[in-house]
C-alpha cells in the first residue's frame, strides 16, 4: 500500500499534527508567504456540508420524491473551511508605505481572509483546502483504489 493510500484510510494519533505548509507561488522578494492548512475531521466534513448544501424534494402524485434540486453556498462552505482548516499563515500585504511585508493571524484574523484576500489567492488557497482534504482528482482515485473501485 503507497503512502498517499495510507494516509488516506489511517486515523491519526490524538495530538498528532496532521497539517501540512503550502508556500504562496510568486516572487515576493525576501518574504516566503505561506499558510499552514489542516484536514477536516469527519464530523467537521459533515457540517461543512451542512452549512453549505441544501436540498429540496419535490413528490409526486404518490408521494414519492420526483425531483430533487440541490443549492450550495460556496461562500459558507468556504469560510467554514478557512475558520476549522487554516492553522497558520504569513501571507503578503501591501501597506499604506507601499512596502509588502508578510501578516499572520494576529494582524488579519482568520474571519477577514475572505474579505481581504485578492481572488487569486483565495482561490491558491481553495486548491490547497482541497489537497488536504482529499477532493482533488488524484486523491478520489486513491480512494476508489482502496476501496476496490
Amino acid at each position: 500500500m503507497g503512502d498517499r493510500l495510507r494516509e488516506a484510510w489511517v486515523i491519526a494519533a490524538a495530538g498528532e499534527d496532521t497539517s501540512r505548509r503550502f508556500h504562496v507561488p510568486g516572487e515576493f522578494g525576501e518574504l516566503t508567504p505561506w499558510v499552514q492548512v489542516r484536514p477536516l475531521t469527519a464530523r467537521e466534513a459533515l457540517q461543512r456540508e451542512a452549512a453549505g448544501l441544501e436540498e429540496t424534494y419535490q413528490l409526486g402524485p404518490d408521494g414519492a420524491p420526483a425531483a430533487v434540486s440541490r443549492t450550495y453556498d460556496h461562500e459558507a462552505m468556504m469560510q467554514f473551511e478557512v475558520e476549522r482548516c487554516v492553522v497558520d499563515y504569513e501571507l503578503p500585504m501591501r501597506m499604506r508605505s507601499g512596502e509588502v511585508r508578510a501578516v499572520g493571524p494576529d494582524e488579519m484574523p482568520r474571519a477577514e481572509l475572505l474579505d481581504r484576500l485578492p481572488v487569486r489567492l483565495v482561490d491558491w488557497l481553495e486548491e490547497c483546502l482541497s489537497i488536504v482534504n482529499m477532493r482533488t482528482p488524484e486523491a478520489e482515485e486513491v480512494l476508489a483504489e482502496g476501496k476496490g473501485g
